[in-house]
């Protein structure tokens, strides 16, 4: 029985070795001997033990008609997994109808996987008993998670699949906690980024504000995306050391942020407030967009600057190899964020038009450092 931190560390270590060998994987059955069956060895299923993994597992309406799964995990002998393989590479979605007519044979399946060794697709019956989802509730992608990009959400969902865990009673309830969560999420990132007015309209309501025109809706909005930020910054970016007090876009003079920057080589440069509410600001997008990536959160930290005559160089860890952004400070006191993006230059004194570029950036710098 692992702890939920050495299951981590399992999943990027697997992460790292299906990267290496899988353009050496030239077949569904290479795929199936390095990659997959080691995956269900990792959930503490023994894949050599027919009584708890058997392949080629039918599960048949009639003597006519079969329907076969590459794989499934028993528990008393009854299927409760069923895993649809295909080679490395190729194409899942097509072999979603033959996983789906497996289900719906096997009535003690509770979990259906779809997968090519790299990304892994989990299905459940959440609207219909043993009528599989079209969607997935859960998807565990080992080429961004070899990149650093593995979330609490993905963690937390294998490791309810493990056998030392997994509750074949609480499958169904636990997928659609994570299907809600997921909608959740991307729900209130939206709103974070730009309120609808709908959604306007209902925190209006919630706190009694009433007959609002519609020609003043648009400053609701606006009150309404400066109450997240506070919300933001109050709860979150403690974590990180940052003074609420810290601005976000416009310079004022702040305190230092609990970065050590890297001693300029040249002399007579000064750092700026404004170079620093514009780092700060920059730090606070990079841990929002983290999202439930609790190993790149914990990251922001090592976020660094040098500040060179005419510019701040932001980076991860390293100058050189984990340089994510400069910081322009122009000649009336604001300030543009330059980045580069695939090898072509983009500026913007807006932090949202390039906001998504320095994530890029940032998750790139964590997978070639690390």
């Amino acid at each position: 029985m692992k702890t939920k931190d050495e299951f981590r560390a399992s999943l990027v270590t697997y992460a790292e070795r299906a990267l290496k060998i899988r353009d050496h994987l030239k077949n569904e059955e290479a795929t199936k001997l390095s990659l997959i069956l080691p995956f269900v060895s990792m959930l503490g299923f023994d894949d050599r033990d027919p009584t708890e993994v058997a392949a080629e597992h039918a599960s048949d309406f009639s003597e006519k008609y079969k329907n076969r799964v590459d794989y499934a995990i028993l528990l008393d002998m009854k299927p409760i997994m069923a895993i649809e393989c295909k080679s490395a590479g190729g194409t899942r979605k097509d072999d979603r109808g033959q996983l789906k007519s497996y289900f719906n044979a096997a009535k003690s399946v509770k979990i259906g996987i779809l997968t090519d060794g790299i990304v892994y697709e989990f299905f459940v019956d959440s609207n219909e008993p043993n009528m599989m989802d079209d969607e997935p509730f859960l998807v565990a992608d080992f080429e961004a998670i070899a990149k650093g990009q593995l979330s609490d959400s993905v963690t937390d969902g294998l490791f309810a699949l493990t056998k030392w865990k997994f509750d074949p009673e609480m499958v169904s309830e636990n997928a659609k906690r994570n299907i809600l969560l997921t909608a959740f999420f991307q729900y209130l990132s939206e709103q974070f980024s730009n309120p609808s007015v709908e959604f306007t309209r209902f925190l209006l309501k919630e706190n009694d504000v009433k007959h609002v025109r519609t020609n003043a809706i648009e400053v609701y909005r606006g009150i309404v995306k400066l109450a997240f930020r506070d919300v933001f910054n109050a709860n979150v970016l403690r974590r990180l050391e940052i003074p609420d007090s810290a601005p976000v876009v416009a310079p004022a003079r702040v305190e230092a942020p609990p970065v050590e920057p890297v001693k300029s080589a040249e002399k007579g440069i000064i750092t700026t407030d404004a170079e620093i509410a514009a780092f700060n600001a920059l730090r606070m997008r990079l841990a929002f967009l983290c999202g439930g990536d609790k190993e790149a959160f914990k990251k922001i930290s090592r976020l660094a600057y040098k500040d060179y005559q005419g510019k701040m160089v932001v980076f991860y860890a390293m100058e050189r190899r984990g340089r994510i952004a400069d910081i322009i400070e122009q000649r009336d006191g604001t300030v543009k964020y330059s980045v580069d993006n695939d090898g072509e230059t983009t500026q913007s004194a807006n932090l949202d038009d390039v906001d998504q570029i320095m994530l890029k950036n940032y998750r790139n710098r964590i997978a070639i450092i690390e």
